[in-house]
């Protein structure tokens, strides 16, 4: 599905436009989250926030914004999307679509406000951070509620243009994101009553044990819709380069998109046979990943790659095209991160070497997607130039962010410590620290490049 032959129609072209201009602003307080961490750091002003421990509250703030919620955001624009314009279908209900944006924001809001004024003692759980005040509480659950919304105003959509049967296979995918997200929502309310009252809120309340009961299972399960979401970005993208992607039928693609939801429904019944204390608990959502993410994954990763090999073969790939660009850089972090994920033994910094690599791919996708969904909203990419080299400059950068993390964990920095905590005794600890910070920098280059030319492109005037 070509995106330049959509044709998307007034009211979701609203919301989209709205949903895009929410993800990309997101990125713009996760970088601002970025710059705090490093004036942190820097002497003199390092005090300033040193008895609120603004280090780590800064760190919850950025990685909710740049990791949940813009993710989610983002793939908010494809539910519209694919389920109205490539269905040249209505929403089914616009006050219901445009609530699931408002409460969302509302929420992004109150926690961004939260993480400013240092609210509530940090707690580093798995997939979800946060911080220990009524406050953040109330804006996940607003985030939630506002994406689930949005969830079903999507699938009632889908159902209200009677296409159930033979669905784009973009559509589908989204769908099956979708569904990845219900039931992530579905895993948190379950550990939500289950995890037992010692370590629960009141007198006996231990943060650290009940924050990460509380996010594994649906934390997990939250990693298919993001992969998915990137898959279809992958596909949408392989379509703008390539014309046709070479994954064999539309049935063929259908098929591997279900086997994504086939690791994804057994997620609420392993809360009813393991103890939610259990390493076994912990265990099954870790296998479900495993051995869930994978097998799909991989099988539209080759047949994007056969078609870049044909498509070399009978001319030359234009790797100044952004979407070309986004693709095989998306795809190479992703490769990355998981040739990295072979490596890890122990709690080091292996650990997020793994995970940045995948979630730099997911985000260099969608910004890739980003250049060519601004046309279908009647506006003119801001600066092509940057467009162009931006993708090159954010990936360089979240590699060497990788390389660097996976040395310094090869050599027994811990994960989760900071400044003195993490032992820099070493050269080659020093070298594996000093790449990811060269990185990183290089990185926020590449993003901050992207939100300024998204954010001029939407913001200026329309173009017929």
């Amino acid at each position: 599905m070509d995106l330049r032959d959509v044709k998307v129609e007034n009211e979701p072209g609203r919301l989209v436009f709205a949903w895009l201009l929410f993800a990309v602003s997101t990125l713009v307080f996760a970088g601002l989250f970025a710059v705090l961490l490093a004036l942190s750091r820097t002497p003199v002003i390092q005090g300033v926030y040193s008895g609120k421990n603004f280090v780590r509250v800064a760190l919850v703030g950025h990685v909710d914004l740049s990791v949940v919620i813009w993710f989610l955001a983002f793939m908010a624009v494809l539910w519209v999307l694919s389920s109205t314009s490539l269905l040249k279908a209505k929403l089914f209900c616009p006050i219901l679509g445009w609530a699931g944006f408002w409460i969302t924001v509302a929420g992004t809001i109150l926690l961004t406000m939260a993480t400013l004024f240092a609210i509530g003692e940090p707690i580093f759980s798995n997939y979800v951070p946060v911080l220990t005040h009524p406050v953040f509480y109330i804006a996940l659950v607003l985030v939630g509620l506002g994406i689930l919304i949005t969830v079903m105003n999507a699938f009632l959509t889908v159902i209200k243009a009677n296409k159930t049967s033979g669905l784009p296979v973009i559509t589908f995918g989204m769908l099956t994101a979708g569904a990845a997200v219900i039931i992530g929502l579905l895993c948190f309310g379950i550990a939500y009553f289950l995890i037992p009252k010692e370590i629960a809120p009141g007198i006996a309340f231990e943060p650290g044990l009940y924050f990460e009961r509380l996010f594994w299972g649906g934390g997990h399960i939250l990693q298919f819709a993001n992969t998915i979401g990137m898959v279809s970005a992958w596909l949408l993208l392989a379509y703008l380069t390539l014309k046709k992607v070479p994954v064999g039928s539309d049935r063929i693609a259908t098929l591997a998109f279900a086997l994504y939801l086939l690791f994804m429904l057994p997620a609420p019944f392993i809360f009813f046979q393991t103890d939610i204390n259990s390493q076994t608990y912990k265990d099954s959502f870790t296998h479900l990943m495993k051995y869930g993410l994978g097998p799909s994954t991989a099988f539209f990763a080759i047949g994007i790659i056969r078609g870049i090999i044909k498509q070399k073969k009978e001319g030359t790939l234009n790797w100044a095209d952004p979407a070309f660009s986004s693709l095989v850089l998306s795809m190479s972090l992703f490769a990355l991160g998981g040739a990295v994920s072979l490596f890890i033994q122990g709690s080091n910094l292996k650990v997020p070497s793994h995970y940045h690599g995948v979630i730099g791919a997911v985000t260099t996708a969608f910004m890739g997607l980003t250049y060519y969904i601004i046309p279908l909203l009647d506006r003119k990419v801001w600066s092509k130039k940057m467009a162009m080299y931006q993708p090159y400059l954010y990936a360089t950068g979240q590699a060497l962010f990788v390389l660097g993390m996976f040395w310094a964990g090869a050599h027994g920095v811990p994960r989760k410590t900071y400044g003195t905590a993490q032992n820099l005794d070493s050269a080659a600890k020093t070298v594996g620290m000093a790449l990811q910070g060269i990185g990183g920098l290089i990185a926020v280059a590449g993003g901050a490049s992207f939100v300024l030319n998204i954010l001029a492109s939407l913001l200026g005037k329309k173009v017929k």
